[in-house]
């Protein structure tokens, strides 16, 4: 006869719920949540300029390097990113 025990994970036991630490660095502000870039229009930009033969990688500060032949341009933000792709010609 056998028994079906069932266990948590390591990370779920004394769980009191989801975390809601709001003291975090990642947290936003509602102005903040509205200014912000959406996933879909930074994963836009990136395949454009992917599509026209430049790497980009992502840092974790929200900032952007985009690589091609050997050179690379940094990018502070997610405005700088579209700034550059548009002088590039890749985005309008």
């Amino acid at each position: 006869m056998t028994t079906n025990i069932m266990k948590k994970a390591a990370g779920a036991i004394n769980s009191n719920g989801p975390h809601t630490d709001t003291n975090s660095i990642d947290f936003l502000t509602a102005a903040a949540l509205e200014q912000a870039p959406s996933g879909k229009s930074i994963a836009t930009e990136i395949a454009r300029l992917a599509l026209a033969g430049h790497a980009i990688h992502k840092g974790s500060a929200g900032d952007f390097t985009v690589c091609k032949y050997g050179l690379a341009k940094y990018c502070q933000d997610f405005a700088e990113l579209q700034a550059f792709s548009r002088k590039l010609g890749v985005s309008k």
